[in-house]
Parts: structure tokens; sequence; C-alpha cells
């Protein structure tokens, strides 16, 4: 008896960055494929305006798999995220897969993806991320630190930008979405944590690879600070969901007055000497600028006032 193919959804949020996605959608549609698997495209625009609409259309004119298009119009990542997940349960994929419109996919991506979940017998495939830096980071920004680790190796949590999961994670009993409350960040890590804590099974896929390229926008000392803050006020935003306000608001009012005050006074002292580039000074003039940002973002956390990190698009 012939079983039914299985059915695969690739899923692209994207907002403002039309030539991105293009390359992006062209790296899927020419991915390796299955006679026993059929595969779709979602693509969701978290705008007002479907200025991806035209790149779609055209697209589908060649695409052997359907490019699916919708619109969410609130910004922020989580709706835009929830929107892919709508689109999902509606068209009864059995895996989801997802992707940033500003990343490019190696054509056996798809393919080492299901190799790895149906070796390990996972609910969930983490892939990595190869980075192009258009300029590299700076010596006192936090550097990027690959997974070494074997294909199969149990993780607890997994991100959005080259994942590929079972649909049983947003069907009863997990009902897992992403929280529209976490503006600031953290929205996929919270996702997929809840999913390890339910007992689905996320591995490591090394060779499921995605490539991006980081322009020198995101990379600017400014941008670096800011994510920064938008991080720690993520850690708070989540710690306040899961254990209540009022059990975090002391660890995290007095850790960011530490960091507030520590990293003002190391500042002052640094400014002056970096100003005539002494490189140790420059770099403790930077580093305190962090811990000063991870402080205020803190704060801004409990009081519910969200950094702005998210409303500035890098790339094209």
């Amino acid at each position: 008896m012939k079983t039914s193919p299985l059915r695969f959804g690739i899923m692209v949020c994207t907002a403002q960055r039309p030539l991105m996605l293009r390359s992006c959608l062209e790296s899927l549609i020419t991915q390796d494929t299955s006679d026993e698997w059929q595969i779709e495209i979602c693509v969701v625009e978290n705008d007002t305006q479907p200025l991806s609409r035209g790149t779609i259309d055209e697209l589908n004119q060649t695409s052997p798999f359907p490019i699916r298009y919708e619109m969410e119009p609130r910004r922020g990542i989580p709706f835009a995220r929830n929107k892919t997940l709508d689109m999902a349960k509606a068209q009864n994929y059995d895996w989801i897969l997802l992707i940033d419109d500003d990343e490019v996919a190696r054509k056996d991506w798809l393919a080492k993806h299901v190799q790895t979940a149906q070796s390990f017998n996972a609910d969930i495939s983490y892939g990595q991320i190869k980075r192009t830096y258009e300029q590299p980071l700076p010596i006192w920004a936090p550097q990027e630190t690959p997974l070494d680790k074997n294909a199969g190796v149990q993780l607890s949590r997994a991100s959005t930008n080259n994942v590929l999961f079972k649909s049983a994670l947003l069907h009863p009993p997990a009902n897992l979405r992403f929280n529209n409350a976490l503006t600031y960040g953290y929205e996929d890590l919270d996702f997929f944590e809840n999913a390890a804590q339910l007992g689905f099974k996320i591995v490591w896929a090394p060779d499921a690879i995605v490539e991006e390229y980081v322009p020198a926008s995101r990379v600017a000392s400014k941008r670096i600070i800011d994510f920064a803050k938008s991080c720690a006020a993520a850690h708070v935003q989540v710690g306040i969901l899961r254990k209540g306000y009022w059990k975090v608001f002391p660890k995290f009012f007095f850790k960011g007055l530490r960091r507030v005050l520590s990293a003002t006074v190391l500042a002052a002292v640094a400014y002056v000497p970096a100003l005539f580039g002494s490189a140790t000074f420059v770099n403790l003039y930077y580093r305190s600028r962090m811990r000063l940002a991870r402080g205020i973002g803190n704060l801004l956390g409990l009081f519910g006032r969200p950094p702005s990190y998210y409303s500035t698009i890098d790339g094209h």
C-alpha cells in the first residue's frame, strides 16, 4: 500500500528586506528533494504594505514548490512567527522549517535536516549558521563561538533561524505558540525551551547549513550596544512571565543598578585615555558601555519600557 508523502512547510518571516528575501527564496526553490516529499514555502510579510508580493508572484512562475504569501500588519517578531504557525496548521504540514529572510540555505539543507531528525529519532533538528561579516566585529564585542558538537547531540533549546520540527508541537496536547509578549527578543528560545520541557527531543544538525551575510550596520558600535540592552530586557521579561513579577524584581532591580553604577564609573575612567587612542582603554570603555546597556536593559524590562532595537532593519 502506498503511503502518503511527507508534507514540509518552509516558513520565512520578512520585513523590508526584499533583496535578501529574494536570495533566500532562490536558495529554497533549488533544494535537493525526494519524490516522497511535498514541499511548500510560506512567506509572512510583517508590514502594512505588500512590499514583497511582486517578488513572490515572480518566483512562483518558475518555482517547483508553491510559495504562499500572507501579511501580518502588527509589527513584532512574535506576531509574524505565529502567523507562520497558523499557516502551517492550515496546510496540515507534517514538518515545519524556519529560516530567516537574510539567510541562504545550501542545496542539501532540507535533506540534511530530514536525515538528522530521522537518524536520531528527533522531534526538532537545529542546524548550523555560517556568518560572513561585511566588517569584522569589534574586539570588545561578544565573539561568535561555533557549537562544537557531533550530529545528534541533544540540546535544551534552539532558535528560529535554522530549524526543522514536527507539527506535533503545534497540536494538542502541546499547542505551542510564540509568546506575543516577548517583543524584545527571546521568543524563539522560549518556544523551543518549552518544547524541550514537554519532552520533545532537540538534536544538533551541523550539516544542515545556512549562510548569513552580516551587513556593516549590524556591527556598528551603537547597534551592538543596543542589542545587549534588548537581550537584557528580554531576560527580565521571560523571568516575569515564568516566575511572576515580584519574584524576579529584587534580582534584576539590584543587578541592573549594580551594572549601571559600576559601568558608569569604569566608562568615565576610560573615556579620556580612549580618546587618545589607547587600545586598552578603548576596549575598557566599550565593555563598560555594554555593561551599562545590560543594566539599563534590566531596568527597562522591569518597568515595561521596551528598547527599540528591532525597529531598525539591517540589510536590504
